[in-house]
């Protein structure tokens, strides 16, 4: 059998076929959503694609081992948590572990990046050694925001023309699971580059810093991205944390995944 280099462990070693989400979670998304269909919303490509992209330079260790046991926590916090849809105004009590919801994000951006051949590449590799769990002070130079979509109306103006009619109003729900990369801009601040994970009603971002960045300069980020934004902060100190379902509408969100950026006014 063909051997190569394996993206996680570095090791020369047998590659095994990788799916961007896990198989185990995309059938309880398929399962949530009440339909049997495959739509994969890539930011980076802009589109929806039939088929799940999967990537082949995981070997059998890290993808049935170390990355399986990532994928059995975020399936667990589906159960638990990620498969309830809120509405808007409601209060939902987040329980989560840290440091293995991160590590699965950053997984899943990690391989979303090498799918694409994505320019932010290279901060997602520079956390392998955390995602792989040797490294949890790496870490702290990748920040976790969370925030809930809510189900909305689709403005009149954006039904397709052509499509079958259909009397207003027309409520889209978040049921759409996509990763990408988005922009985040602030006049007189600057441009960031983050990642984006949207699992139903739940949207998590990642927003990445130099090692050694100075941490006035990382909670200075944070308390303008948690205010612009409408979005939480997740910490490693913290275990559950109350969140409050008015981030953004659900189709808002879609539109917004399709030009991956968001600028805000002073």
């Amino acid at each position: 059998m063909t051997s190569s280099v394996c993206a996680y462990c570095k090791k020369q070693e047998s590659p095994t076929r990788e799916h961007l989400w896990p198989t185990s979670l995309h059938s309880r998304l398929v399962a949530a959503n009440g339909k049997n269909e495959n739509a994969f919303w890539l930011a980076r490509l802009k589109k929806f694609l039939v088929n799940e992209p999967v990537i082949k330079d995981v070997c059998e260790y890290c993808n049935n081992v170390t990355l399986s046991q990532l994928d059995a926590y975020i399936c667990d916090l589906f159960d638990s948590t990620l498969v309830h849809m809120p509405n808007r105004g409601d209060i939902v009590a987040f329980k989560y572990d840290y440091h293995l919801l991160k590590r699965w994000l950053l997984k899943m951006s990690f391989n979303s990046a090498r799918i694409n051949k994505s320019h932010d590449h290279f901060a997602l590799e520079r956390m392998l050694p955390y995602i792989m769990g040797q490294d949890e002070k790496l870490g702290r130079y990748v920040q976790v925001f969370v925030q809930l979509s809510y189900p909305e109306e689709v403005p009149e103006q954006d039904i397709a023309d052509g499509a079958k009619p259909v009397e207003p109003p027309l409520m889209f729900y978040p049921t759409i699971h996509r990763g990408g990369h988005m922009f985040f801009r602030l006049p007189g601040i600057g441009q960031k580059v983050l990642r984006a994970v949207h699992l139903r009603s739940f949207s998590f971002f990642l927003a990445f810093f130099a090692p050694g960045e100075n941490r006035a300069v990382m909670e200075d980020f944070s308390n303008l991205y948690s205010l612009h934004h409408r979005s939480t902060r997740l910490k490693p100190s913290a275990t559950s944390v109350n969140l409050v379902c008015d981030g953004i509408g659900a189709w808002t969100s879609l539109k917004g995944a399709r030009e991956n950026e968001m600028v805000f006014s002073d």
